[in-house]
């Protein structure tokens, strides 16, 4: 006799769409849906952050393949490449796992690889919890009809489940008709948690799938992990202390010589995984603002194929570290391999806008940024042409910085302080958007002389008390806090 019970959480994985646009409902029952904010990472990456709840710069999982540190030779990614605890473990639940990645050899988890995830799941009905992942194979283009199979296969396993059983879906998102939706943010989030309701358009960070998953499953959640702040979840919010992650550890692997290793040899495969793996550490880690990580990821992408972004990334990253004397360095090598490219002309800058100004002048003056095919460059670029007076060209090249998306927080302050001390209040806060709500003080002091003179006093409030925390004597910011 089949027994009625079915897991409490089910979650599901995926890097293609799994259903037509937003759906209220999904199986019959109420959906939450709501976007992910994320840079495109692999579907290894994407199922392990969520396992985690932490970044993938911090996991250390990119790839569904690595290469092995030893052998030198691609091998498939194993439990012991991840550096963070998922989950599971130490739970004591029973979890059951259908094609996810970096498992193998956890003894908390058992998982099973197979391509009808959706019917081999219903042999786990009597799992705590069940988690799927349905990789798409990215070369089997995407279709209308397509996603509506899928979502027919999607909702004929949901319908198996019990209302009792909470449901997490991560996917890519489609618009009404099924097209795959060419946005920033192109993952989503649905969930299906009975007697909850809740609409939201704005993005959350996919680390907080993984807290979320801890709230779900009722597994206290450790330090490091972010936890949502939706309100349909406060219901299952942990009130007890939370406990420090199991065994953490540091990345001790030495990528750089690996990366090394597989250009001399000629490893044609594992110059491939090596590369997909720092190219996505590079975008997460520029996107996170992680400056060290940047510069490292960086300068092992310079090893394995040196283009121009990967040369410039490692720039901006030595130079928001303040690192002159290795900023000075690798300059020169970019001026040696790209000696007549936009971005050396900016690099060179650099070096040279405190000392000698008008030659760096010289050097930007008759730079089109509409033509610089680097849009990383636009930023600091802009910052380079308001110091030294190209100030048209300076917002011209921030402000198409910002409409690429390869904006920083220092390049959005500078503008601003620009329009700041021309009485352009409205234009500063405009170009600061959430710059100075936090972070650098000298950022939060450029916002709440923004905001007061553009009498936004509940604004300012706000942040006069975030200064008063760092500057106890802030004279602009008592004087804002009455």
């Amino acid at each position: 006799m089949l027994s009625n019970k079915t897991p409490r959480l089910v979650i599901i994985i995926s890097n293609g769409p799994l259903m037509i646009g937003k759906q209220e409902l999904l199986a019959g029952r109420p959906a939450i849906n709501i976007p992910l904010a994320t840079p495109p990472i692999p579907l290894a990456a994407i199922a392990t952050t969520i396992a985690t709840g932490v970044n993938l710069t911090i996991h250390g999982i990119v790839t569904s393949a690595s290469v092995d540190c030893v052998s030198h030779q691609v091998r498939d990614t194993v439990a012991s490449d991840r550096k963070f605890q998922a989950f599971w473990t130490k739970s004591g639940l029973n979890i059951s796992l259908i094609n996810w990645p970096a498992t193998e050899g956890d003894s908390d988890v058992s998982n099973v690889d197979c391509d009808d995830a959706f019917e081999k799941a219903k042999e786990f009905q009597c799992s705590d919890i069940v988690g799927i992942v349905l990789p798409i194979n990215i070369l089997d283009k995407s279709s209308p009809e397509k996603v509506r199979l899928q979502q027919a296969e999607l909702e004929a396993y949901l319908s198996s489940l019990t209302s009792e059983t909470q449901v997490l879906l991560v996917y890519r998102r489609t618009d009404e008709k099924g097209n795959i939706l060419k946005t920033f943010n192109t993952l989503g989030t649905t969930l299906l948690v009975e007697g909850s309701d809740y609409e939201s358009s704005f993005a959350t960070f996919i680390e907080v799938i993984g807290g979320t998953i801890y709230l779900l499953a009722g597994i206290p959640c450790p330090v490091g992990v972010q936890l949502p702040k939706w309100s349909f979840m406060e219901r299952f919010s942990q009130n007890e202390t939370r406990s420090f992650p199991h065994n953490p550890s540091k990345d001790e692997v030495d990528w750089f010589q690996i990366c090394k290793d597989a250009t001399a040899s000629e490893n044609k495969q594992g110059i491939a995984v090596l590369t997909q793996r720092f190219t996505t550490l590079m975008s997460v880690s520029f996107k996170n603002r992680l400056w060290n990580k940047l510069a490292f990821s960086s300068e092992c992408l310079i090893q394995l194929r040196g283009k121009p972004l990967e040369c410039w990334l490692q720039i901006l990253a030595l130079h928001q570290l303040g690192n002159q004397e290795a900023l000075g360095n690798v300059i020169e090598k970019l001026e040696e391999k790209f000696p007549k490219k936009f971005i050396t002309s900016i690099a060179r800058s650099l070096l040279l806008y405190k000392v000698k100004p008008d030659e760096a002048l010289e050097l930007l003056k008759d730079i089109d940024p509409t033509k610089i095919a680097v849009f990383h460059t636009l930023g600091i670029f802009g910052r380079m042409c308001l110091i030294v007076g190209l100030e048209e060209k300076g917002i011209e090249a921030i402000e198409l910085a910002i409409k690429k998306r390869t904006v920083i927080p220092a390049d959005r302050a500078q503008l601003a302080n620009y329009f700041a001390k021309r009485d352009e209040f409205e234009k500063a806060l405009k170009t600061l958007a959430r710059v100075g709500i936090g972070g650098e003080i000298s950022w939060q002091e450029l916002r709440l002389r923004t905001l007061v003179a553009l009498q936004l006093t509940d604004q300012a409030k706000q942040v006069a008390s975030n200064i008063i925390k760092i500057k106890p004597t802030h004279a602009e910011a008592i004087r804002v806090l009455g």
